[in-house]
């Protein structure tokens, strides 16, 4: 199990590097094609993904590559170039003739409420002004340690403290259950691969060929996002044209197809799929899978997007996923863990932009069975999830905004199988009992909110509420204050505040889907030079309550830094400590003190984390390093005999969570060269990565014998070489 994340991670490693070719601009035809480079007139910045068109032969658009650049077909005859990007002014150049050379583009930041700048926001939230940290495509593929998935993207900004290996984050010292996921509008649970191995490197659903970007709100998430309590993380999918592309890929334990068609003048269709085996990588790197006896996984997806107009946009996501494995458990034995997951979900989003209004619409449906068995013990889960909301936005003036919106959020989970009696070895002959357990929950809920900008202050606030009270559920509410001052065009401070309303994912064998109260207070500030090669730093200080169940308060802070050294290396250095007060609890409830001690606390003493970036004539390399306290836990101090079975329960100290794992540490590097042909603009990406280089021995927990008389460590994953390549053809 620990190693699992050697071959996810080699497998999302193929993927972040294969989409590096997605955005080549079209090939030459029977003229020379029309060339040059966008940039951020002010910092030089290189614009990945600006539309670029002529404006008598719109259906010939291009977007720029991840070099700025662009090749656009030109007939010849008089016509205007048109570049835009969203931020910016859009750039006009009439043109008569090809120039002489590369023509280079500089954009600049637009200001007011154009209509042209209408038109997005109505998928970006109203409080986007307090977003810590925006990530776009380029950012995600070029992350060394994030391996092209959004979420582990997510997982190296320093206001992540997640404690393991895996995409479930956890933000600022909460649990991943109150970190909200959504994709265009509509919450995303479970949002992993491999639920059952979390800790030892799961990964996110989400196909970074399909993201156009990623807004993290790490404190304080925006109230139109209901189900959030601690952090949110809203992934926007990509609805832009561009021309006819297939691109295969393939590696020691993954193959994939990836195509993209455009449709009429105004839409565009991608699809893909991947399968992956790992007999090749297992070969390559023995050490790393002598647990893991067996593991596969497809999965692929469908993504359509067009314009109904020249401000409306209708979205369509489908994703299906099958997965499995065997897993031999570190105490022995003759059995094997066994996993498999069947998954399907699609999203469906329309948006709709006016002078001075816009309208979102968003659905969503999720289904999924999971069946596992160890020995004796086996269970089949299923799980129904179902979304739908509207979102309407009024700008009263161009510093005025008022947005409000009602949703519907249902999830159903049942869980049926054989269950041990006692904690002993789940072999063939374990006692069990036979139970089956239905949860389920119905959230009816209306929110608004105002923001107003005035000089260089913004205010924000805003209410959300449960429209539906009922004795199983009764009503609640939750409240958010923002306030940020811009100290000049590259700095600002953003105080935060609020009381937010979650419900998490069920142990059905204990609770249902328990509501947490989440009380916090922030404060980020940010600056960044106006150079291109300056530095970039930010701060901030928490703090929170969560009360469920159980109770508990968090008090943290973070600092990052980032600058570029002699224009090809970028270095940066976070650090950040967090620290949670021991949960309280019902003591005389023995489900309640069976939740504390399942339940992980989130204390980080201390945590760096470095990522460097080096781009050169030869190739890039790439190198992520993260060292950090060891999680808290809970030792087993000896035997107790169970009153009601009879059998020997681990008898745990009185206060939870009081000793610490050994620190841990883990370096990356990675190192690729991409090439484009410049005849047809075909491309060809060749890639290796070694994780953990230094095969550091990272104790991930314990585990222990029948009778609990040692305990065992389990580590996180060791070292593990993986290469591969990616052909596209245009």
């Amino acid at each position: 199990m620990m190693t699992f994340l050697n071959l996810l991670r080699a497998r999302r490693v193929l993927r972040s590097l294969a989409v590096l070719c997605l955005l080549a601009p079209a090939a030459a035809a029977q003229t020379p094609p029309l060339r040059g480079t966008v940039a951020d007139k002010t910092t030089g910045e290189k614009l990945l993904g600006a539309t670029v068109r002529l404006a008598g032969q719109p259906a010939t658009a291009t977007a720029t590559d991840l070099d700025g650049a662009f090749a656009l077909l030109f007939a010849g005859r008089p016509d205007t170039l048109l570049v835009s990007y969203v931020g910016y002014r859009t750039f006009r150049l009439p043109l008569a003739a090809v120039p002489a050379g590369p023509l280079a583009v500089r954009l600049v930041p637009g200001g007011g409420l154009a209509l042209a700048q209408v038109e997005v926001t109505a998928r970006r939230p109203i409080a986007e002004d307090f977003i810590v940290k925006e990530l776009d495509f380029l950012q995600i593929v070029t992350n060394p340690a994030a391996a092209a998935d959004p979420l582990l993207a997510v997982r190296t900004l320093p206001a992540a403290t997640t404690l393991d290996e895996s995409a479930s984050i956890s933000l600022r010292g909460s649990d991943p259950s109150q970190t909200g996921i959504y994709l265009n509008n509509v919450p995303i649970y479970d949002a992993v691969k491999f639920a059952q191995l979390t800790g030892i490197g799961t990964f996110g659903i989400f196909s970074v060929d399909m993201v156009k970007s990623v807004l993290v709100f790490p404190s304080n998430p925006p109230l139109e996002f209901g189900n959030a309590g601690a952090g949110l993380i809203s992934l926007t999918s990509d609805e832009r044209q561009r021309s006819r592309f297939v691109q295969a890929s393939a590696g020691l334990a993954n193959s994939g197809l990836l195509a993209g068609q455009p449709v009429g003048r105004r839409g565009m269709l991608k699809g893909y799929v991947n399968g992956q085996d790992g007999q090749l990588l297992r070969a390559l790197n023995p050490g790393s899978f002598r647990q893991l006896r067996q593991f596969g996984l497809l999965d692929g997806g469908l993504h359509f997007a067009t314009k109904t107009s020249e401000y409306g946009t209708l979205k369509a996501y489908v994703y299906g996923l099958r997965e499995q494995y065997a897993y031999r458990p570190t105490t022995g034995g003759a059995e094997n863990y066994r996993y498999r997951n069947l998954r399907g979900f699609y999203t469906l989003s329309y948006e709709q932009a006016w002078s001075r209004a816009d309208l979102a619409l968003s659905q969503g449906l999720s289904r999924r069975r999971a069946t596992d068995a160890l020995g004796a013990y086996r269970t089949t889960r299923r799980g129904t999830d179902y979304f739908a909301a509207a979102h309407y936005r009024r700008y009263w003036t161009e510093r005025l905004s008022t947005r409000l919106g009602a949703s519907y959020d249902e999830r159903r989970l049942h869980l049926a199988g054989q269950f041990l009696v006692g904690r002993g070895e789940p072999d063939a002959a374990a006692p069990t009992y036979t139970a089956a357990f239905g949860r389920g929950r119905t959230l009816w809920e209306v929110y608004q909110y105002t923001k107003l900008t005035r000089g260089p202050w913004v205010l924000g606030a805003g209410l959300r509420l449960n429209a539906l009270p009922r004795p199983a559920q009764p009503g609640y509410a939750s409240a958010q204050l923002n306030l940020r001052r811009n100290l000049n065009a590259r700095s600002f401070l953003n105080l935060s505040g609020g009381q937010y309303t979650s419900f998490g994912s069920p142990d059905p064998t204990l609770y249902g889907f328990l509501r947490t109260r989440v009380r916090q207070l922030a404060l980020d500030y940010a600056t960044t030079s106006s150079d291109p090669a300056g530095a970039t730093l930010t701060a901030a200080v928490y703090a929170k309550q969560e009360a469920s169940v159980l109770s508990t308060r968090v008090l943290g802070a973070e600092v990052f830094g980032q600058r570029t050294f002699f224009k090809c290396l970028r270095a940066d250095l976070a650090a950040a400590t967090v620290h949670a007060r021991p949960a309280r609890y019902d003591a005389a409830d023995p489900a309640a003190r069976a939740l504390a001690l399942a339940q992980r606390r989130y204390d980080v003493r201390f945590q760096l984390k470095s990522t460097l970036r080096l781009v050169g004539k030869w190739g890039e390399l790439g190198a992520f390093a993260q060292y950090r306290a060891g999680a808290p836990f809970t030792p087993v101090l000896g035997t107790e005999t169970d009153p009601a079975t009879g059998a020997q329960q681990p008898r745990y100290p009185a206060q939870l969570h009081a000793a610490y794992l050994p620190n841990y540490f883990r370096a990356d590097v990675t190192a690729s060269k991409f090439i484009r042909q410049k005849t047809n603009g075909n491309t060809l990406v060749l890639y290796a990565v070694c994780s953990n280089v230094l095969g550091t021995r990272s104790v991930s927990r314990y585990t222990y014998y029948s009778d609990y008389t040692q305990a065992l460590p389990e580590y996180f994953q060791g070292r593990l070489l993986y290469f591969g390549l990616v052909k596209t053809w245009q």
